[in-house]
């Protein structure tokens, strides 16, 4: 999920407070509903429409049958209860101006079905804050297939990379850096107790991502010089890709 604009400041990290886990399968249904609202091409559109089938086949689970979609129903009560704070900083300073609490889905209008039959539709009606990051494009397609294959924890890596600024770098590539710390490993879920865990964790992660045929990332772990002495930096560098360009495209078709 992106950070974006709140308060006309600057978003910095984002918890859960209450409700509960999301877990992978909560993750995931952000980002497709993140995929799925830009695909509607409708700005003011609050809420995604769906059906049991689409999102069975989507999330992989089409031959599972009453199991998955009893399953797919509780990950989106579960994403409903949850509610979440965010800092908001100031622009210039990075000091924290506000906590913003929300939620990510406001209703879920669940279509009741019969006989096995799935393809009634339903709504799932997005809270104002994902609207808000939405509509301020800090969302972006997501190659659909390549993140339902990855990994829990390359999953969320991915997700924040395909949201992030990357620099201009030679031959053609981008880059960005991230230090290999305690941020970076809440950003992604990994909760080791021992950072040389959480760390082995990310580049775990890197490696999944990085073996994906259509992934556009490398990675380096690097040692650099700091204020009072050294810190671990992740280096990625990425393939520049085109502009994006918002379209009625299939679900699981490249994005970006």
């Amino acid at each position: 999920m992106a950070a974006g604009v709140a308060i006309a400041d600057r978003l910095g990290s984002i918890r859960q407070t209450a409700g509960p886990p999301i877990g992978r399968h909560g993750y995931m249904a952000i980002v497709w509903l993140g995929s799925r609202w830009l695909q509607l091409e409708h700005p003011g559109a609050a809420a995604v429409p769906f059906t049991q089938y689409r999102l069975l086949h989507d999330f992989g689970w089409e031959e599972s049958g009453k199991n998955a979609r009893q399953a797919l129903k509780r990950t989106l009560l579960n994403l409903q209860e949850a509610r979440w704070e965010g800092e908001v900083n100031d622009s210039l300073t990075g000091r924290k101006t506000h906590e913003d609490h929300f939620g990510i889905i406001d209703r879920v209008l669940w279509p009741v079905v019969a006989d096995g039959r799935v393809e009634r539709l339903g709504y799932i009606f997005l809270g104002s804050w994902f609207l808000e990051q939405l509509r301020h494009e800090a969302g972006v397609y997501v190659d659909w297939e390549l993140l339902r294959e990855l990994p829990p924890i390359a999953r969320k890596l991915y997700g924040l990379l395909e949201n992030d600024r990357f620099e201009e770098g030679e031959d053609g590539e981008e880059w960005q850096a991230y230090w290999l710390g305690p941020p970076l490993f809440a950003s992604v879920g990994s909760d080791c107790a021992r950072e040389r865990d959480n760390v082995a964790a990310v580049m775990r992660a890197c490696e999944a991502i990085a073996s994906h045929p259509k992934a556009p990332y490398r990675f380096s772990r690097e040692r650099v010089a700091c204020e009072g002495g050294f810190v671990q930096q992740l280096t990625v560098w990425r393939r520049p890709r085109p502009p994006a360009r918002l379209g009625a495209r299939p679900l699981a078709a490249r994005r970006g």
